[in-house]
């Protein structure tokens, strides 16, 4: 029996009335000896519960492996959020979206240039069943019909936008029961009718994702789904930054205003984000909407807590918000950190790239066309291509596709 269910129109946790007031933070994103300091942040602005998504491809680099220590030491987070007082939302994938590399799908995935990803093809169910095996039995210790926090499991994320294989939702679930994960699962999806149509599952209660237009958006939830909590799974409080944009910043008071619509619906949330965090390494995604549209270092996403784990001014506004509807411990919420102080680093020489590039790894040579970088074992990072081409035509070189970096 899962601690969390539903009554005609709420949450119930433990048998009682219970609305689930979250935040999205990502382990993945935040450095593991600040995990403790953020998640005090969530508890002292009311939030009862967070979320994370947690990415397939950094936690199974390779086939067969499973790495779960430092910042991917995701039951040691979880650990943190219960000893915090917090309840968590756990989203799996296995494709998170979140601005993140592939989506989080590993690279090595697509070395099969044939698989049709999320969809029921048994190379991608097979690759992934073998990658819960691994996993989930370390999670189920953390459920909370065991004693653990997590609450509720999403079933994949925002499908809809992506596909309609009711099949391949149907494993994913059975996956997740088969492996011990008996805890509430739910779908989130765009509130578009055609999206929660495509991205539900018959038993699985659906969610909404939306930022704004917050009575049309719960109505077009309800139409959906007459019965049941209404939730919005991610809240959009920000947005993310692509190179060579402005930093996107959504009004306090505009975002505060939406939040308090919610809650006065009777509605949970999930605000999206709580903190953002940073995209290390490179780690960061990409869009593509008629160009190559990368996705900066930085995930501050104009959230509650700033990238460097400040209360922003969404911090102090979310709190007067959310102490209208559900307790909010009483103690003052936390000062900025002290922060370094500016350190001059100079670099006393220099080379230059190009000509030492053999220097970094061994040339790979091909006799068809260039190959994709999984295609040659990396997961990311940078490729050199080099041809030479014989002078012909109209001496234009023309590059199918366009030139997603530089030529």
């Amino acid at each position: 029996m899962t601690v969390l269910s539903t009554s005609s129109d709420g949450f119930r946790l433990h048998g009682e009335p219970f609305r689930i007031i979250s935040g999205a933070m990502h382990y993945f994103r935040v450095h593991p000896d600040q995990w403790a300091d953020r998640l005090r942040k969530a508890r002292l602005m009311g939030l009862n519960t967070v979320e994370t998504y947690v990415p397939w491809n950094l936690h199974q680099p390779e086939p067969g492996t499973l790495v779960l220590d430092g910042i991917l030491d995701l039951p040691r987070y979880l650990r943190l959020a219960q000893a915090e007082g917090l309840h968590v939302l756990l989203r799996p994938g296995p494709y998170i979206c979140a601005e993140w590399d592939g989506g989080g799908l590993p690279s090595w995935l697509t070395t099969d240039t044939d698989i049709r990803l999320r969809t029921s093809d048994p190379r991608f169910t097979d690759a992934l069943d073998r990658y819960f095996d691994l996993l989930l039995p370390q999670l189920v210790p953390q459920l909370a019909a065991n004693g653990g926090p997590v609450i509720a499991v999403q079933v994949e994320n925002e499908y809809g936008a992506y596909g309609d294989d009711r099949a391949y939702l149907e494993h994913l679930a059975e996956s997740f029961r088969a492996r011990g994960v008996d805890e509430f699962l739910f779908t989130c999806d765009q509130a578009d009718p055609a999206h929660l149509a495509a991205g539900s599952l018959p038993g699985v209660l659906t969610t909404g994702t939306f930022g704004s237009r917050i009575t049309e958006s719960l109505d077009r939830l309800r139409a959906h789904q007459p019965e049941g909590p209404l939730m919005c799974a991610e809240f959009w409080i920000g947005w993310f930054d692509h190179w060579g944009e402005p930093h996107h910043v959504r009004d306090a008071a505009d975002a505060a205003a939406d939040l308090d619509r919610l809650l006065t619906a009777g509605a949970s949330v999930n605000i999206y984000m709580f903190h953002g965090g940073t995209n290390f390494g490179f780690t960061n995604g990409a869009n593509h909407d008629h160009a190559y549209a990368p996705i900066v270092t930085s995930y501050d996403y104009d959230a509650a807590l700033t990238e460097s784990g400040d209360p922003g001014p969404k911090y102090h506004a979310f709190r007067e918000v959310i102490a209208r509807h559900a307790p909010v411990p009483d103690e003052a919420a936390p000062a900025p950190s002290p922060k370094l102080p500016v350190t001059v680093v100079e670099l006393g020489e220099r080379a230059p790239l190009l000509p030492h590039a053999g220097v970094l790894a061994e040339p790979v040579r091909v006799d068809a066309g260039p190959v994709t970088m999984e295609e040659l074992g990396l997961r990311a990072g940078y490729a050199l291509y080099r041809t030479t081409v014989p002078v012909s035509g109209d001496g234009v070189l023309h590059f199918a596709g366009g030139v997603g970096d530089r030529a």
